[in-house]
């Protein structure tokens, strides 16, 4: 009955929800059902999901559970779905009213287990500050083709679900699920697909407005940041193993332990991470034995980044505090230019 099911896991997002669930029901020309799945929010979201689905009983639908993660809250409307395919919004952003209708054109046309499209990225505090991002590589109709292309594959958000449009059939014939994991679990969910992938429709226009928020997770410090990074490193290397492409990616496995690395370091940082100085750079040591830099070595030789370059020679050296350092500088750095150009922006907008 539905072309496509859209699955939103929705956990305290009161102040968002509305334009998300929004630009679910606007789509145009697709017929669509809308799975809120609450994941125990405490906010007020519940309600907003219930009165939803009493306007649109037929459109709607509304799973409560306790909360357990977006992981677990995907998989419920996964169990749910009756959709040709599957599309995962998430609650604090919002999408154009042709984005299911242009990608289904695609898929009906050419009939590939996912389509890739492009996204705008903006923030939350300041709309205006806006980036446009489309895939950069051609229609893939062969297992061959997707890992021949799959360097450029990987540097489009290949973890995001947003930009992606799956195939239900697919995704139930090769049980793909989500992970239980807090943090990543998109990435592997899309690590996953990305084994069993032949066939991707790329569709080069922006329909998806990923906005970041300040508090966001991603803001803050988890004391488990690391456990879960490096879980995607491993899934990652194990997936090019697989393909017997160990030196062709070289290079794309060891940027995955780096990011393991530097998503730690700057964790870290975080000005609420209550570790004292000793006990940072000792957990930056244990995660460099852990990784060891013959990972890193194929990442480090060729990156254009200089931060990056820098940053690595002082962990080479194991000059941890400087490390730390010069990544709480960066981000000091990275502040201050961004209130910069706000203020800018505010002044010619006014």
């Amino acid at each position: 009955m539905f072309e496509v099911s859209i699955i939103m896991p929705v956990y305290n997002v009161k102040e968002y929800l509305v334009r998300a669930i929004e630009s679910a029901l606007n789509q145009q020309d697709i017929l669509t059902e809308v799975i809120l799945v609450n994941d125990g929010s405490t906010d007020g979201s519940a309600e907003i999901c219930d009165d939803y689905a009493k306007q649109e009983p037929l459109l709607v639908k509304v799973i409560h559970q306790e909360n357990k993660g977006s992981g677990p809250a995907r998989n419920a409307g996964l169990d749910q779905a009756v959709g040709k395919y599957i599309y995962f919004a998430d609650p604090d952003d919002y999408f154009d009213k042709n984005l299911l209708k242009d990608n289904c054109r695609l898929a009906k046309e050419i009939k590939p287990e996912m389509v890739v499209f492009g996204y705008t990225q903006e923030k939350a505090e300041n709309p205006n500050d806006r980036e446009v991002k489309l895939p950069n590589f051609p229609q893939l109709t062969t297992q061959e083709d997707f890992r021949k292309h799959f360097n450029n594959v990987y540097y489009f958000s290949p973890y995001a679900l947003w930009n992606k449009l799956y195939k239900r059939r697919f995704l139930k014939k090769h049980n793909i699920r989500f992970t239980k994991q807090k943090t990543g679990q998109d990435a592997l969910f899309n690590i996953e697909v990305y084994k069993h992938l032949s066939s991707v429709s790329v569709n080069r226009q922006a329909f998806y407005h990923y906005v970041s928020h300040t508090g966001s997770s991603v803001n803050r410090y988890r004391p488990d940041r690391y456990l879960m990074e490096n879980t995607i490193a491993q899934a990652f290397e194990q997936l090019i193993k697989e393909w017997k492409q160990e030196q062709t990616f070289n290079r794309l496995i060891a940027q995955e332990y780096f990011n393991s690395v530097y998503l730690e370091t700057n964790n870290l940082v975080h000005s609420d991470c209550p570790l004292t100085k000793q006990e940072k750079t000792k957990r930056l040591s244990d995660i460099w034995e852990h990784v060891g830099m013959d990972k890193i070595i194929p990442f480090k030789k060729n990156d254009p980044n200089p931060f990056r370059r820098i940053l690595l020679r002082n962990f080479q050296k194991r000059n941890f505090d400087n490390v730390l350092l010069l990544m709480k500088s960066r981000n000091q750095m990275a502040d201050k230019y961004s209130k910069i150009f706000g203020k800018i922006n505010r002044f010619f907008k006014n």
